[in-house]
């Protein structure tokens, strides 16, 4: 049975707002990326992602890793992030550095 002709239209509107949010330059659901870089060691995070815009040292403990245009909101339209902060520290276990939380902005 073909789908009535008032859904065809509607399916080609919400595949194009799914596409459109996801290749906007914002690729990555604010949640899905924290669960990617909390706990994960610095060269997983570059292989996944890249390199970061500009890495900020906050210290000899911490840094913070900058990335721009990474996320979206879906709580907000959608709308993408300008920046998102990665802080990483030394893991006391491997000396490596990891991400330990995100900042969105």
């Amino acid at each position: 049975m073909r789908s009535p002709p008032v859904r065809r239209p509607l399916v080609i509107v919400l595949a194009a707002a799914l596409f459109a949010a996801c290749s906007a330059g914002g690729g990555y659901q604010r949640g899905i990326f924290t669960g990617f870089v909390v706990d994960t060691p610095e060269e997983d995070i570059v292989s996944k992602f890249g390199k970061p815009e500009r890495v900020d040292a906050a210290g000899t403990d911490a840094r913070k890793w900058v990335y721009k245009r990474k996320t979206f909101d879906p709580d907000n339209q959608n709308k993408i992030d300008e920046e998102t902060v990665i802080v990483m520290k030394k893991d006391p276990a491997t000396g490596k550095w990891k991400g330990v939380e995100v900042v969105f902005g």
